[in-house]
């Protein structure tokens, strides 16, 4: 599928050496050679390369990881793969072909990324589909296909067809992208983090049809992912790129030296690939694994109006239900449970558990019963004190447009650099200690790895989820409630994060709630976790004392957590199985008593209908009224 080598001294070429190169390319699978060019060579004023002599080679049935750090050309390298980009016609080939400039490709390749959106006039690009019906979207996509592979693929994203895209969720919307770039078979698949939204069961479900495309269909897969929960022994191949060079791309077999996990590392449960990806991105950043060892500003801050609350918890709901309007069944259903000061908890659950909802019912998001959830030992929503308390990030940073709908993303041509000096200013304003504002936001740009000049309106989901991470994090709150904010950044910068969390736990004795499907080196990370099953508390409690795995369930994963929470979600799924096998009916008389009882009377024969007539009448140009009588007579 694809070909690349670096070139020695390739930055020392000029542009007409560089179009010079030598190249060699075989046919089949995809391949690729020459960088990707902004401008035409006799126009440019700036001449950057987001691709610089690559040369890779995949074949046909292989199923390739591609990794490397945000920004080092991943995202570029399958758009051009999918012909998104105009390219030498000999330099990338896909199944043979040129990926541009053969328009048939289309009905061969599919390209899913993790966008699913479209540009709307007056409201920017990345708009969110919206208002359409989820049925008529898989019939739309359906046409000619097997209707067993239709039937499989619903079951296995469990997708319901009576959603409409309005209605639903980011992770519902993911299922059903999938779906339908899917649900035709493709001789190449370009996957571009399509996973962040799934649960672990949803993706290992995922990730085993398209090893069987893979295998039984001589699909060739290219699949680019921060995500390894699970994924041992999962590609055939793997390419590493590094600020546009492709390091290297080759079989797995042959990268024995490569994948060593060090013992400490082992002895910890973690993953092959997890251990090995943050070992050569560290290699390739040094400067990051002082990052993550690095002190947490000495400038203490005590937020006002904590000590208020006295010793009262962290979070506190006693029998609270809540329902969305014309929803069937309460997303939360007569949840009672406790999180202490300081704990770093991890909220799990399935998809559709109801940890987003539970999440923005603490962060103040919506109306609820006074003294029934409380944050702080305040009322959540009533008690306007928490808003300096209490930070809730979640996965979307988004605005609601008229006419348009949710979703939106903010896209104002202003630098991350003035919207963070603006709120570090109003911070001092408010009474907060210029030398730890300052101090606090130089970390943080740091860990994220930010360049403040990034305007809103150019930078890539991954560089709008870190200002949004800037920004919510840089005032010092003492309740953190996070969901899923960590799904764009590349290992070694979730970690970075993740560490800077425990910092704050640690230092200041804050409070983290933290919601991911991505449980990659998290072993030791959480205090506490909170497990939801189905709108209930299944646990709340330490770490240490959470349910342990099924022995039937000990599979290979990342670490112990993933092994754990696996389970946990495979007993629920087995437990809704049988629920559904569990139909209640009439008790069936005994056969005795069934014999005494006398058969009902026979119902009289109906009267003959009558004769059709052999013309349909003039007001049925379908003739449906005759066949109705033909057919009931």
């Amino acid at each position: 599928a694809q070909n690349i080598s670096n070139e020695s001294e390739k930055n020392g070429m000029d542009v007409a050496e560089y179009g010079k190169h030598q190249k060699s390319l075989r046919d089949g699978g995809l391949s690729i050679e020459n960088p990707r060019r902004q401008h035409q060579q006799d126009e440019v004023l700036v001449y950057k390369l987001q691709l610089a002599g690559m040369h890779m080679e995949l074949p046909v049935g292989s199923r390739c990881m591609l990794v490397g750090a945000n920004g080092a050309g991943k995202t570029t390298l399958i758009s051009v793969l999918g012909g998104k980009h105009k390219v030498d016609e000999s330099a990338v080939r896909v199944l043979g072909r040129p990926a541009f400039e053969d328009t048939t490709l289309c009905a061969e390749i599919a390209l899913l990324t993790g966008n699913w959106t479209h540009t709307v006039n007056f409201v920017g690009h990345n708009v969110p589909y919206q208002a359409m019906e989820v049925s008529k979207l898989i019939e739309a996509n359906s046409v000619g296909v097997d209707p067993e592979r239709v039937e499989r693929l619903v079951k296995l994203l469990e997708v319901n067809t009576k959603w409409n895209l309005t209605e639903v969720s980011d992770g519902q919307r993911r299922r059903v992208q999938i779906l339908c770039k899917l649900v035709k078979p493709f001789k190449v698949l370009l996957l571009d983090e399509i996973t962040t939204d799934l649960d672990l069961l949803a993706r290992q479900d995922l990730l085993s049809f398209l090893r069987e495309e893979s295998e039984q269909n001589g699909v060739t897969i290219l699949y680019c992912t921060h995500i390894f929960d699970g994924l041992d022994g999962w590609a055939s191949h793997i390419a590493y790129v590094s600020k546009g060079e492709m390091i290297f791309a080759k079989p797995v077999s042959e990268l024995d030296d490569r994948l060593v996990v060090s013992s400490d590392q082992a002895a910890r449960g973690w993953g092959t690939l997890f251990c090995a990806v943050q070992r050569w991105l560290l290699d390739a950043r040094p400067d990051f694994e002082s990052l993550l060892k690095l002190a947490a500003p000495r400038v203490s801050y005590t937020p006002p109006g904590v000590t208020s609350g006295g010793d009262a918890p962290a979070v506190k709901l006693t029998d609270f239900t809540w329902r969305y309007k014309n929803s069937s069944a309460p997303q939360l259903d007569g949840i009672s449970f406790e999180i202490p000061r300081g704990a770093r908890c991890m909220l799990i659950g399935a998809n559709g558990a109801g940890k987003t909802t539970l999440l923005k019912i603490l962060g103040g998001k919506n109306m609820v019963p006074e003294g029934q959830v409380q944050c702080l030992g305040y009322n959540a929503f009533h008690d306007l004190e928490l808003n300096k308390l209490v930070a809730l990030l979640s996965g979307d940073w988004t605005r609601q447009v008229a006419c348009v709908g949710n979703g939106v993303p903010f896209q104002a041509d202003f630098s991350v650099g003035f919207m963070a000096e603006n709120f570090a200013e109003s911070l001092v304003r408010d009474g907060m200690d210029y030398e730890y504002v300052r101090s606090r936001m130089n970390r943080l740009v740091s860990l994220l790895d930010m360049d403040l000049e990034w305007r809103l309106h150019q930078v890539s989901d991954g560089q709008r989820r870190r200002a949004q991470l800037l920004l919510k994090l840089l005032r010092p709150s003492q309740l953190l409630l996070m969901d899923e904010v960590t799904t764009d950044l590349d290992v070694i910068s979730r970690q970075a994060l993740l560490q800077f969390l425990r910092e704050e736990c640690e230092e200041r004795g804050a409070t983290v709630v933290y919601s991911t499907h991505i449980l990659d080196g998290l072993d030791d990370w959480p205090s506490h976790v909170l497990y939801l099953r189905g709108g209930k508390v299944n646990y709340c409690g330490e770490l240490s004392g959470a349910p342990a795995a099924k022995t039937t369930h000990q599979l290979a994963s990342s670490g112990s957590l993933f092994t754990r929470v696996k389970s946990w979600l495979i007993s629920e799924r087995e437990d809704r199985s049988q629920a559904a096998l569990d139909v209640k009916c009439d008790a069936t008389p005994p056969t005795t008593a069934a014999m005494a009882t006398p058969p009902p009377p026979l119902p009289a024969k109906p009267a003959p209908a009558p004769v059709a007539s052999s013309f349909a009448s003039r007001f049925d140009r379908f003739g449906g009224a005759s066949r109705q009588t033909n057919m009931y007579g």
